[in-house]
């Protein structure tokens, strides 16, 4: 038995260590690659949900819910000294749409910029956040907000809005999601969505090509037309690639 006991041996201190840094080192190699694929995963996440939000509010339409709504994309702080995006979705039913449309002095014709509205907190029929205080208080299942703290757009400290309606010809948009003023105004078709870091804390797009300026390794497009297709976009090898 004693030569038996002799044969079992364990690992002396030179062999731990030598352990240790082999582990070390596997994982130091597998950390960088781990971390830029979690990121990918939470940017790209972030893209389909606010995409589910478009297409959801936009279905309550084809449903006769609303005959009127909105995709409202704010970025700001979120407090704890943290910013984000805040992608709330708002409805405005037939019986508070009718007295708008019917009306030739309501502000649906004398102030058509506005139509779709951004600042009246009693504009909408059911708002789930009129305040902009992120505290929920509307139960109405059919609109939703999303708070994203890991991504960014291609503005900061605003507010961008884009409107959907029965009828096509309603479709309108507001704050930075509409490019030019008066009668050169055009409703925006994209929302660019890209990564939020410490170094990058909004996506860097050229206003006239709608291509990025800088290096992105995330960057997204949510693409939608007036009559509510929604489609996604990735920024990949200097071109743009259906999602």
């Amino acid at each position: 038995m004693r030569v038996q006991d002799e044969k079992i041996k364990g690992f002396n201190i030179i062999e731990l260590l030598v352990v240790v840094v082999l582990i070390g080192i596997v994982s130091g190699l597998g950390y960088p690659s781990f971390t830029k694929w979690r990121l990918d995963r939470e940017v790209r996440d972030s893209v389909f949900r606010i995409k589910s939000l478009i297409e959801g509010i936009n279905a309550q339409v084809q449903r006769g819910q609303y005959v009127f709504v909105q995709v409202d994309v704010e970025e700001g702080a979120l407090g704890n000294n943290e910013d984000g995006l805040i992608i709330t979705s708002k409805g405005m039913g037939a019986k508070d749409f009718a007295p708008l449309l019917n009306d030739n002095e309501s502000t649906w014709w004398v102030d058509e910029e506005n139509r779709c509205n951004i600042d009246n907190t009693e504009y909408w029929t059911d708002d789930p956040d009129p305040d902009r205080n992120r505290v929920i208080d509307n139960d109405a299942i059919e609109v939703r907000q999303l708070i994203l703290k890991k991504v960014s757009t291609s503005w900061r400290g605003n507010v961008g809005a884009v409107c959907f309606g029965k009828n096509e010809r309603w479709f309108n948009g507001n704050g930075e999601l509409v490019s030019g003023t008066g009668a050169d105004a055009v409703v925006d078709n994209f929302l660019f969505i890209c990564e939020r870091t410490s170094q990058r804390t909004q996506c860097d797009i050229d206003p006239n090509t709608g291509n990025p300026t800088t290096e992105h390794s995330n960057l997204f497009a949510i693409e939608w037309s007036r009559f509510g297709n929604i489609s996604i976009d990735k920024w990949y090898n200097e071109t743009w690639v259906n999602q």
